[in-house]
């Protein structure tokens, strides 16, 4: 009996842990679950440019110069208000970047380097104006069409990450929320374009010589506290 009280302890303890880093939201259905335990790209890793392989199980990107562009991958899946977790290591000069996307569009940038972490509200007027081009969906369009408004940082922090270690990376959107946590750091903000439909998101490298390193990746929808 004494057992089965401790087993039980440890749980509400572990669960305790598990949501300690959760600001503005609580976890509801998973629905996205990667650990890398192949030794191929995983099919919803497969789009996109720049180097990547599965090293040690693990997701390694990095930018290539002939791209002109950040390394990405791009994961589909229609979502709204979530939790998006993982682990990352750093190395080199590379960093992370999350874009958090309508369609074409990009919402919402998270990016996380070994000194900084910074939640951007993304310029969204050149992708939209190509998706009306292209007689795409418009979404929900919570921005009415408002979309000149150029890139800008919601909030930023110093960091002070290790080369070659992992930390566990919390990202939470709800409503017009937006909140991230990295080795204890968190930053946040608001604005009403993160209320868009989001129809994918993109894990991104950047750092022409270094490497971002991704694992343990889950995607929960979220349910405001």
């Amino acid at each position: 009996m004494r057992i089965a009280f401790l087993l039980s302890l440890a749980s509400v303890l572990l669960s305790a842990v598990s949501y300690a880093d959760l600001a503005i939201a609580k976890k509801g259905k998973l629905l996205l679950k990667e650990d890398f335990n192949g030794e191929r790209l995983p099919e919803l890793f497969t789009v996109g440019v720049g180097e990547w392989a599965i090293v040690d199980n693990t997701l390694r990107g990095r930018r290539l110069e002939k791209d002109n562009h950040t390394a990405f991958r791009k994961i589909f899946l229609d979502h709204q208000d979530v939790i998006y977790q993982f682990d990352l290591k750093l190395e080199g000069n590379g960093y992370s970047q999350i874009l958090i996307n309508y369609d074409l569009s990009h919402i919402a940038k998270c990016v996380t380097k070994t000194g900084s972490v910074t939640l951007y509200k993304s310029y969204e007027g050149k992708k939209r104006r190509q998706m009306a081009k292209e007689g795409r969906d418009p979404g929900l369009d919570p921005m009415k069409g408002q979309w000149e408004e150029k890139t800008f940082a919601m909030d930023a922090a110093e960091l002070s990450l290790e080369s070659g270690h992992w930390y566990r990376v919390t990202i939470e959107m709800v409503g017009d929320r937006l909140s991230m946590l990295v080795d204890g750091v968190r930053v946040s903000g608001r604005h009403i374009g993160i209320t868009e439909r989001k129809t994918n998101f993109g894990f991104q490298a950047g750092g022409l010589e270094g490497y971002a390193y991704y694992d343990n990746i889950r995607v929960w929808e979220a349910v405001a506290k």
